[in-house]
C-alpha cells in the first residue's frame, strides 16, 4: 500500500462497508403487532409486491395472539400493505420500503386506533387515520372526503396528501371537489410514484385520469397473476359482481354460453371481476363456476378504483359492452340486454 495516503485508504474502507451494509438489506419488510394481551384476531393485509421484472398482489393474515406477531412482507419495491375488513376503506394502511421495520401498536383490537410507525410517511399517516377516526368508521362518504379535504387544503405539498385522494376520497360524491383538490397539489406530492402506488390499474402516471376514456384494464386474474385488457382491438363484455348479488348465478351462467357459442378468445374478450375483498372467497368461486375462455378478475377496493370510477362502476352487478374500436355500447345492470348487444357487436364485425 506504499504510496497511497492513509485518507484514501479509510475513504475506501468506509465505502466497502457501505457497499456491504447495502447488500444486506433483504427484500422484506417486518412488521411487529404490539396491541394489548387480551387481542387475538387475524387481520387481513393486502400489497402490491414488485421487482424490477415483475409485480403481484400478496394477501396474508396477521394472526394476532395475545396481542403480538411479527409478519414479512416480501417486496423489493416500496409498497403499501393495506390492513383491510369488509368494505373497500382500509382499516388501516402504511407505506414501507425494503428494509423497513414498521411497529403497530394500541390499546385495543380495532385498526381505526392503531398507532404505526417504522417512516416518516406512515406516522403522518397514521396521525391523520387517529384524527380522523369517527369519520373513516362512520364510513359516510361525505365526512371521509372532508376529513381528507381538510388534509390536502392544509397541506398541499405533502405526499400523504395524494395518497389519501387517491385511496379515501369517494370521487362519486364529489368529482368536482376531488379536481379542485388534485389542483392544490404541489411540490413531491406530485412526484409520480405516489400514483404508481396507489393506482397501478391506471395507465397514466402523474396524474387521475378526469374522463371517462380507457384504454386499458390491468386486473389481478386467477390463474396468471396480472392481465392487461386492452380496448379497441376486439369486442368486449365485462361483467363486475360480488358473491352477495342476487341474480350472480344469472350473470356467470349467461358467461358460460357465451364463451362456448364463441370459442375463439382470440376474437372476443369476456371477463368478469369480482369486488369482495376477500381473495380465498373470490379463488373458491372462481373453481366452482368452472367457465373456459374466460378471464377471471379481480380488485378488492371495488367501486372506488379510479379505473373503475372511470368506467362509470357504480355498484354490483353491472355490465359494460364495448365494439372492436372500444366505444361502449351498453352498461348497466341488466344481464340479458348485456347478452343480446355483445352478440350484435360480434355479429356486426
Amino acid at each position: 500500500m506504499k504510496g497511497i495516503s492513509h485518507k484514501y485508504i479509510a475513504k475506501f474502507l468506509l465505502l466497502f462497508v457501505l457497499i456491504a451494509l447495502g447488500g444486506c438489506v433483504k427484500n422484506e419488510v417486518k412488521v411487529d403487532f404490539q396491541l394489548p394481551k387480551n387481542v387475538n384476531d387475524a387481520y387481513k393485509m393486502i400489497y402490491y409486491a414488485s421487482d424490477p421484472a415483475k409485480g403481484w398482489f400478496v394477501e396474508t393474515v396477521a394472526a394476532v395472539q395475545q396481542g403480538k406477531v411479527q409478519m414479512i412482507c416480501a417486496t423489493r419495491n416500496p409498497t403499501i400493505v393495506f390492513i383491510m375488513e369488509s368494505g373497500s376503506v382500509p382499516r388501516a394502511a402504511f407505506y414501507a420500503e425494503r428494509g423497513d421495520k414498521i411497529k403497530i401498536t394500541g390499546d385495543s383490537s380495532d385498526p381505526f386506533s392503531w398507532q404505526i410507525s417504522g417512516n416518516k410517511l406512515t406516522e403522518e399517516w397514521s396521525q391523520w387515520r387517529l384524527d380522523s377516526r369517527s369519520s373513516l368508521a362512520s364510513g359516510d362518504p361525505k365526512k371521509i372526503n372532508k376529513a381528507v379535504s381538510d388534509y390536502v387544503k392544509k397541506n398541499p405539498d405533502k405526499p400523504l396528501s395524494t395518497l389519501l385522494l387517491l385511496i379515501y376520497y369517494d370521487r362519486r360524491a364529489d368529482e368536482a371537489t376531488f379536481h379542485k383538490l388534485w389542483k392544490l397539489l404541489e411540490g413531491k406530492a406530485l412526484e409520480p410514484k405516489w400514483m404508481q402506488l396507489v393506482s397501478r390499474s391506471d395507465l397514466l402516471k402523474d396524474a387521475p385520469v378526469f374522463t371517462d376514456k380507457l384504454n386499458s384494464i390491468i386486473l389481478h386474474t386467477y390463474g396468471n397473476g396480472v392481465d392487461t385488457l386492452m380496448l379497441g382491438k376486439k369486442p368486449m363484455l365485462l361483467y363486475f359482481w360480488r358473491e352477495g348479488d342476487a341474480e350472480r348465478n344469472e350473470g356467470i351462467g349467461i358467461l358460460k354460453d357465451l364463451a362456448k357459442e364463441f370459442p375463439d378468445s382470440a376474437a372476443r374478450v369476456i371477463a368478469d371481476v369480482c369486488f369482495d375483498p376477500d381473495s380465498i372467497a373470490w379463488q373458491s368461486a372462481v373453481r366452482r363456476d368452472s367457465l373456459a375462455k374466460v378471464v377471471r378478475g379481480w380488485n378488492f377496493r371495488g367501486e372506488t378504483d379510479s379505473v373503475m370510477m372511470r368506467a362509470g362502476v357504480g355498484r354490483t352487478p353491472w355490465f359494460i359492452v364495448f365494439d372492436s374500436k372500444g366505444k361502449e355500447k351498453y352498461a348497466g345492470d341488466d344481464p340479458h340486454d348485456a347478452d343480446s348487444l355483445f352478440r350484435k357487436v360480434i355479429s356486426d364485425e
